[in-house]
């Protein structure tokens, strides 16, 4: 690193344990840096093996200090597959931080660290599993790791060259651009910058759409493709979550059951691929035994995964949970920040209406410069909650204090507000990374949709199921804030 503002791998661990609640664009630089570094000490134990070995006092697979060179280069492998996963999965707050020439050049070291170590993970594999072998197989799979390991050898003179001409001449480029960030402010708006959690939840929840989108692909043993982009898919999610699965138990949950996913696969596809070696050397009974390995894996898979992907994909909705509430708004002094969008709609959508209402009671105590809410909200199963809020500041994004009410209390202060109340009916609808909210207003013939965001600046798209019944955007509109909407108590009409 030439710049030395840049953080040190010290640095980062060190930022990291508050990662979640920085800015998106900084949690996302950490994250990269956190592996950059790794690949770094790599690259750099790598160099001192070289030496040794020019100087004749290292063999070809091991450096001073028993760093055996396989070992070595799985851990390049892994932190140079987690950065290039953090580009991906991170490209809109990183910035173009590692721009398209620093990404071809990781997936060329990436192409040849890959083959390398991919003929070395299948020996070892067979070395593990040759015990479990029929002993017809064992001598054919002798024969398939004594061509492997001559495969494997020389090739580590290749992964010498690929960091030589991919990683040493953008080492120092993609420090110094990973090491700093600028954010786009609105005057006016007292909002702090979407934190990294925020983020990381809305890329967690899109995954689990299309990871289950490429479970159900896989209906048979022979969907190889589709096992294969779950495998990579459950890659990313670990990529994205192992700096934060210690220390957070919903995160760790995910992260641990992701990584019993992709060992899963990881071993059916190693088999998979010795079979299809085994039959082009010409060892049939290896090939036989390996395919038997395969479909028993599959069968694994099927129903841990498959059978059960409702429960997987609750597993990755409570990480996303977590991360939601940990990346929760702030103001920048530290208040908890409000950030919706309300849209008027002509009707209430079917799909809302197939979901249980919440009944939800609304009154405003008098006042001119604050003016407190209180709230009651009966569930579907009749449980009630009471509420006391006080909003400031613009609709688009305004500080929101609230806490629990006590039910003497509030049943004292709700006649306070007889002047000024509304009744309605909510439905709660999730699709992707947000959540909506359907006000049916009981009152008068009034439906509204709101939905909570994580910063300003977010992009919102209307789901499939909301958006013909569409009328407008009033978030700015005094008209439709609730308040303004309050009336005296009065008589309830029904449900539209």
């Amino acid at each position: 690193m030439t710049d030395v503002r840049t953080p040190s791998a010290d640095d980062v661990r060190q930022l990291l344990i508050d990662g979640l609640r920085r800015p998106a664009q900084e949690g996302a630089r950490l994250v990269a840096l956190h592996w950059l570094h790794q690949l770094a000490a790599t690259r750099a134990t790598w160099r001192a093996m070289q030496r040794e070995q020019l100087a004749g006092t290292a063999s070809s697979s091991s450096v001073a200090g028993g760093v055996d060179a396989t070992e070595l280069l799985h851990k390049a492998r892994v932190a140079l597959r987690r950065l290039r996963a953090t580009a991906r999965e991170n490209a809109r707050v990183l910035d173009g931080a590692i721009d398209r020439r620093a990404a071809r050049s990781l997936r060329a070291l990436g192409q040849v660290t890959n083959a390398v170590r991919d003929a070395d993970v299948q020996r070892a594999w067979l070395e593990t599993e040759e015990s479990r072998l029929p002993a017809a197989a064992r001598a054919e799979a002798a024969v398939l790791r004594t061509w492997l390991a001559r495969r494997t050898s020389p090739s580590f003179e290749s992964v010498e060259r690929a960091f030589a001409e991919h990683f040493d001449p953008i080492e120092d480029r993609l420090f110094a651009r990973l090491g700093r960030y600028e954010l786009l402010r609105r005057v006016g708006i007292d909002s702090a910058p979407m934190p990294f959690a925020r983020h990381l939840a809305t890329r967690i929840v899109r995954a689990g759409n299309r990871l289950r989108h490429d479970i159900e692909r896989v209906t048979d043993v022979h969907a190889q493709d589709a096992m294969h982009e779950v495998r990579i898919r459950l890659k990313r999610q670990r990529a994205l979550l192992s700096p934060f699965a210690k220390t957070r138990p919903a995160i760790g949950g995910w992260f641990d059951l992701a990584t019993r996913g992709q060992d899963l696969l990881g071993a059916l596809r190693d088999a998979h691929l010795l079979a299809r070696r085994a039959h082009k050397a010409g060892l049939p009974v290896l090939e036989r035994a390996l395919q038997d390995i395969v479909l028993a894996h599959f069968q694994l898979f099927q129903h841990d995964w498959c059978e059960r992907l409702d429960d997987v994909l609750r597993t990755l909705d409570a990480a996303a949970n977590a991360l939601r509430a940990e990346g929760s708004p702030m103001t920048a002094s530290g208040l908890p920040l409000e950030i919706e969008r309300k849209y008027l709609l002509r009707a209430c959508p079917p799909a809302a209406r197939a979901v249980a209402p919440v009944r939800i009671e609304q009154g405003w105590i008098p006042g001119q410069a604050l003016r407190e809410r209180l709230r009651r909200r009966i569930a579907p199963d009749g449980t009630v909650s009471c509420w006391r809020t006080v909003k400031l500041g613009p609709a688009e994004a305004r500080v929101e204090v609230e806490e629990i009410a006590q039910p003497e209390l509030f049943g004292a202060m709700w006649e306070l507000t007889h002047s000024a109340r509304v009744l309605k009916d909510r439905y709660v609808v999730p699709h992707g990374a947000h959540t909506w909210e359907i006000d049916v207003f009981l009152d008068r013939d009034l439906v509204l949709a709101e939905v909570e965001l994580g910063d300003v600046n977010e992009a919102v798209t209307l789901p499939p199921w909301l958006a013909p019944y569409l009328d407008r955007d009033v978030t700015g509109d005094p008209a439709y804030f609730n308040a303004t909407l309050a009336r005296p108590a009065g008589p309830v009409n029904g449900p539209c």
